[in-house]
């Protein structure tokens, strides 16, 4: 597209804008003011993916349009406006920071030729491009997504050193954010929500499971349609289906087991690291069950231990926060020294037990295994300060985002609207705002947070039992997850951690958008038929 034609597309979505505003002003209604409640989402989702414009660009004009349409329309101040923002500003430090601490690890393992040895090792594991992606993105994937790193922008870098191209590098990296959705960054989507409002993670987590063996394979499935198309789909069909069902159904058997006991016999934190363990594992027994040949695997020497020792640090540390009491004691030890308070909020950063605080820590043990030389040293500083800023800007810019539509009207009439429109129906609508949220914030927890008491309302009115309620907030998260192949905050991190430009970019969105809303389709019907079976 051309700039004339951009101008032209940019000058009919302001005209579209304007006459949302007016049927809002006009109309008065709830229903009437949904079209410009979700405008803002609407243009960064377009702009990105039609008008080839970057992530980060239009973060900011979706943040500037939201800000102003909240206090012309949705009941928000000024003052409230910017208690938002900067609440928005600190919450965002878990993926903001946590994104430029994996960058920091991976550009130093790039440098010094750790992540060439990592990617060879992990080549011998499987062979070809399909179970290659496949044991990469869904089960490596899993495992370090569910352990707390952002693969969206570890992975690119080591995919494209095994040989796929940029826009393989970012889907797969991407798309393998998503199969176990609610069970990354160590459970996060489930604990918090659960803790926040008081009720059972061990039964939110056993919902969610209910909906991954149809989520994860379909994933699994995406995850080769972008790697090859029909060809792709033939030769790694039955891998994709039996890896898709293996981290699904791990999920759910190790939930089910807390939820038939009542008790966290396995803790919710390390289900999703045990699935994506056990799908490697599948895999590639898979192939010497199939009695695929194999290059012989040279031994593990001190070489590729050096090379991996990042990453086992890392899966060290984490396993020790992710230990209930020790985190609970880090999070304790700043006391009020970390609590920010912000207008009638605050916000506690609990920076000890935050996942980037141990992945910049690992980073320091790793200059004495990696043994870096100077000039690694540089480039690795050079290319990080380059490339790091605009991965934490855009995170911040949409937690900012999400927390000003909270404190507005937006999201309620995102809920009321649905509400109307679907009546009885609604549980096969409550996912899209699961969905939606996650769009806007970047985040499946964080649309879990902002949308709880509006499900909660919802279902009170349907007369869901408890358990109803938790087969529909489960949707939502699972959605929530979906959204996450096309949140832009990891699209543009991802891309921009190989530099891969607006056209990948562009690329991954418009393919991606059109994968997760044929999912949510399918968490939709799978919300409807749950809770009419009283699952």
């Amino acid at each position: 597209m051309n700039l004339k034609d951009q101008r032209v597309a940019f000058a009919a979505l302001a005209g579209i804008g304007v006459i949302f505003y007016f049927l809002a002003a006009l109309g008065g209604g709830t229903v009437w003011r949904f079209p410009l409640a979700a405008y803002p989402i609407l243009v960064i989702l377009i702009g990105i993916a039609f008008l080839r414009q970057g992530g980060l660009k239009m973060a900011i004009v979706g943040y500037a349009l939201t800000a102003a349409l909240v206090m012309l329309q949705f009941d928000a101040t000024m003052q409230a406006v910017l208690e938002n923002t900067v609440v928005g500003f600190f919450k965002s430090f878990g993926l903001a920071i946590t994104a430029a601490a994996t960058m920091l690890l991976v550009y130093l393992m790039d440098e010094t030729g750790a992540l060439k040895i990592v990617a060879d090792v992990i080549k011998r594991q499987v062979q070809g491009d399909e179970m290659q992606a496949l044991y990469i993105g869904l089960g490596f994937g899993s495992f370090l997504t569910c352990l707390g790193m952002t693969t969206p922008t570890l992975f690119p870098p080591l995919l494209l050193s095994m040989g796929f191209t940029p826009i393989q590098s970012v889907g797969v990296a991407v798309l393998g954010y998503d199969p176990t959705t609610s069970f990354a960054i160590l459970g996060l989507p489930i604990t918090l929500p659960a803790q926040s409002f008081g009720f059972s993670q061990i039964d939110f987590a056993y919902k969610i499971s209910l909906y991954l063996p149809v989520v994860s394979t379909a994933f699994s499935l995406a995850i080769l349609w972008l790697l090859g198309g029909r060809k792709s789909f033939r030769k790694g069909l039955v891998p994709a289906i039996l890896s898709g069902l293996t981290i699904s159904l791990a999920c759910l058997t190790l939930s089910y087991v807390d939820f038939l006991y009542a008790y966290e016999v396995i803790p919710v934190r390390i289900i999703g690291v045990l699935a994506g363990a056990l799908t490697m594992s599948t895999l590639y027994l898979y192939e010497r069950v199939k009695g695929v040949k194999k290059e012989k695997n040279p031994p593990l020497g001190v070489k590729e231990l050096r090379a991996f020792s990042p990453l086992i640090i890392l899966l060290v540390l984490a396993a020790v926060v992710s230990v209930p009491q020790v985190g609970t004691y880090l999070s304790n030890l700043p006391g009020q020294l970390e609590v920010m308070h912000v207008g009638s909020q605050t916000v506690d950063l609990d920076l000890l037990s935050q996942i980037y605080t141990w992945i910049f820590v690992a980073t320091g043990i790793s200059y004495f295994t990696l043994r870096p030389k100077r000039d690694e040293l540089s480039r690795t500083k050079s290319v990080w300060l380059k490339r790091m800023p605009a991965n934490v800007v855009i995170n911040i810019v949409f937690f900012c985002l999400a927390w000003v539509m909270a404190g507005s009207s937006i999201n309620k009439v995102f809920g009321d609207t649905a509400i109307i429109v679907f009546g009885g129906a609604y549980v096969f609508a409550a996912s899209s705002l699961g969905y939606i949220g996650a769009i806007a914030a970047g985040s499946e927890t964080t649309s879990s947070i902002l949308f709880y008491r509006i499900q909660r309302a919802a279902a009170t009115n349907l007369n869901l039992s408890e358990g109803g309620f938790m087969s529909l907030f489960a949707s939502h998260g699972v959605a929530g997850g979906v959204a996450s192949s096309v949140t832009p905050s990891k699209i543009t991190s991802s891309v921009n951690t190989i530099a891969a430009g607006k056209e990948v970019e562009s690329a991954i969105m418009r393919r991606n958008l059109v994968i997760s809303i044929l999912i949510l389709a399918l968490v939709a019907g799978l919300a409807g038929l749950f809770i009419s079976l009283g699952i």
